[in-house]
């Protein structure tokens, strides 16, 4: 029987790309919460040696604060579904899970194995949370009441949710799929030709689907599996603008305090966290990024918005 108290954690759903590492930092920098960043990455970071550094600079080999984390909670010693279960790849996880889409249906059952597999995986990761709350105790005096886990994957929230272990707020973050597209496309917009045409495409509409599913997934927990307290749905369009205002939304919905400085010192608030995009290392302020309007192609944003539609409706979008 596990008879610890539950831990308390922010959850942000997103797809890459939409101003999660944003938001992360944010949260981050607040006195009452502390952020891990992409923590189910962290098993990939150890067996590749280092991917991309910690927020501190240093690979997580060589970075104090993770070495003590492995010291205590090892993930690759992890049996049964371990922390990276739903992350096959450091650079990716299945976007479309067919056999496992049926879980977010409220009325789905579990078999006995399933529900197993979900004990063990939230214990596993209620470990590695545990051990995060003591070692930021212990090496940077700091007592969080929330961490962040900005791994964004549905499939892994669902499963945290299932286990019981947590006391989970989740941020659904959105980006217009216009301004999505052009982030993840934006190599393909340098090439020429027929061949360079239709590989954009080719990637337009994929990664199109791929934020249709994404939202539509973490949308069902949402409406199935969560208290509408515990929910949130941001856009990024208007975390980038108004910043001050959206945060405040986002303590409220928390039941923190809102605290101006953790906006305007942002950086701050990513101290030792796995992955996320490169602008945690910038010293840029927060701006809203629509290049998409003035360079994604004509073709790739008409496809995006045939592929899109209906769901940009449903998130605001026009």
């Amino acid at each position: 029987m596990n008879d610890r108290p539950k831990i308390k954690l922010i959850y942000i759903a997103s797809i890459g790309r939409s101003g999660s590492t944003l938001l992360e930092s944010m949260l981050g920098a607040h006195s009452e919460i502390a952020t891990m960043g992409e923590v189910h990455i962290w098993p990939h970071e150890i067996g590749q040696g280092g991917v991309q550094p910690c927020a501190c600079g240093n690979h997580v080999h060589d970075c104090p604060f993770w070495i003590e984390m492995r010291r205590r909670v090892d993930p690759l010693k992890q049996e049964g579904p371990a922390l990276h279960f739903f992350r096959e790849k450091h650079n990716a996880g299945r976007t479309l899970r067919r056999n496992r889409l049926k879980a977010f249906n409220p009325r789905a059952t579990e078999t006995l194995n399933e529900r197993a597999d979900i004990a063990t995986y939230g214990r596993n990761n209620q470990a590695v949370f545990q051990a995060f709350l003591d070692v930021t105790e212990a090496m940077l005096n700091r007592q969080p009441r929330w961490i962040v886990d900005a791994s964004k994957d549905p499939y892994r929230l669902l499963w945290l949710i299932r286990s019981g272990l947590f006391s989970i707020k989740v941020i659904h973050l959105v980006k217009n799929p216009r301004g999505f597209v052009y982030s993840v496309t934006k190599p393909y917009l340098r090439e020429h030709g027929l061949a360079a045409g239709a590989r954009r495409l080719y990637y337009t509409a994929r990664q199109s689907t791929a934020w249709v599913i994404q939202n539509h997934l973490v949308s069902k927990i949402a409406q199935h599996h969560l208290d509408p307290a515990d929910y949130l749905l941001l856009n990024y369009e208007t975390l980038a603008s108004d910043p001050h205002a959206t945060f405040a939304a986002v303590c409220d919905t928390i039941g923190c305090p809102y605290e101006p400085e953790a906006v305007e010192n942002f950086r701050a608030g990513a101290q030792h966290t796995i992955a996320g995009n490169p602008m945690r290392y910038q010293n840029t302020g927060i701006r809203l990024d629509e290049r998409w309007k003035t360079q994604l192609p004509y073709s790739s944003r008409k496809l995006a918005e045939a592929i899109t539609g209906f769901s940009m409706a449903r998130y605001g979008y026009r």
